[in-house]
């Protein structure tokens, strides 16, 4: 005799297995039938007796056709896919945060500047490496830890870097959903309108002469004064070389942060400029290092060094001064040259921005401006 065939409790509905001829069969019996339903129990038990008896007087249908084959066969494959892809979605569930940021951060790499790399995808993010738990199960307890462990701004531009990160393993099928959409939407930072507050003209003077009869840090005053002059990132201007000026022009092609050269710009591979009187007099004739600004010892200038002593202590000798960060040198060219009515797509050209970043994020608003 064969062995008894018995339905079978599968998550609420009926299901029938047996094995004949070493080969394994799985039957749905009662096309929605419930467990807990005496009646479509005893039907799939009448199934289960009509299988044995055939197998046992030698009369099974391998295909089920006689048992409802092709109906219960297609019930059973739909009942087999949900059931794979529910197992699929809970394994994607669990899948590590830390592991998806680095391939996420190793795909977006051949399109990065270096210093982004460095420091908004590298930096930024070595947070994942304190995470207890970084399952993405776990994305609203990792959302809470980093708006509690980190600045607002810093928790917005995190939370931005993993939306944009599991986006991308949503549509590479490593994940099934991102379970960070829409979360850097819901932090919001409180903009300080003076981060865009450039020097006025009296300002600006007052700071690069400071600097250039400055006793202690009168060797910065060609920088700052080139600074203001081009309104290019400190980053473009510390590496510079004696080779890239050709005449009255200049081309940015290399940056300096954190101790690192990159053989290209932060926005682009390189960009020439051409300068003007005040820039050229500043940069002056070739001297004995291959850098035009060198630091004191000839060396590249420490940019944390100079901003946080030298440029500090200079601003020190004007209380009347209000204190800014070195960064609005930049803010300061770009509010006079679009002031002075110069095309915006000439200005965003000339510093390496496109027109509404500059706008967005470097414009100044006039500190003595009243409508007539």
């Amino acid at each position: 005799m064969p062995k008894k065939i018995t339905p079978q409790n599968n998550n609420g509905a009926i299901l029938l297995r047996w094995s004949f001829q070493k080969k394994r069969y799985a039957l749905t019996p009662v096309p929605g039938g419930r467990w807990e339903n005496a009646i479509d129990r005893k039907r799939a038990e009448a199934v289960a007796n009509l299988i044995s008896a055939d197998i046992a007087m030698g009369q099974f249908d391998p295909t089920l056709a006689k048992y409802g084959g092709s109906l219960h066969k297609t019930q059973l494959a739909i009942d087999d896919a949900q059931a794979r892809l529910a197992e699929l979605r809970q394994q994607r569930s669990e899948a590590d945060l830390k592991e998806l940021w680095e391939k996420y951060r190793a795909f977006k790499a051949p399109q990065l500047a270096p210093t982004t790399l460095k420091i908004d995808y590298g930096r930024r993010m070595n947070f994942l490496t304190r995470l207890e738990d970084s399952r993405l199960s776990q994305a609203i307890a990792i959302r809470d830890w980093i708006v509690a462990n980190t600045t607002t701004e810093q928790a917005k531009k995190i939370l931005q870097n993993l939306n944009a990160c599991c986006e991308w393993a949503v549509k590479s099928e490593l994940i099934e959903l991102n379970p960070f959409q829409g979360m850097a939407g819901e932090i919001h930072v409180k903009h300080d309108e003076e981060d865009i507050n450039p020097f006025n003209p009296l300002e600006k003077e007052a700071i690069i002469q400071g600097f250039y009869s400055s006793p202690h840090y009168g060797h910065y005053g060609r920088l700052v004064d080139f600074l203001f002059a081009t309104g290019c990132r400190p980053s473009e201007a510390i590496p510079l070389e004696w080779g890239d000026l050709r005449g009255n022009k200049l081309t940015f092609q290399r940056t300096y942060s954190d101790g690192e050269i990159s053989h290209r710009l932060k926005t682009q591979k390189k960009r020439t400029i051409i300068l003007n009187e005040r820039a050229i007099a500043v940069v002056g004739g070739c001297i004995s290092t291959a850098l035009i600004f060198p630091s004191p010892d000839g060396e590249y200038i420490s940019w944390n060094h100079f901003a946080t002593r030298a440029w500090v202590g200079v601003l020190a000798e004007f209380p009347e001064i209000e204190y800014r960060n070195p960064k609005q040198t930049r803010h300061t060219f770009i509010t006079e040259r679009i002031l002075a009515g110069d095309s915006p797509a000439d200005v965003s050209r000339y510093v390496g921005n496109s027109p509404g970043t500059i706008y967005k994020n470097y414009l100044g608003a006039s500190r003595s401006y009243s409508p007539d």
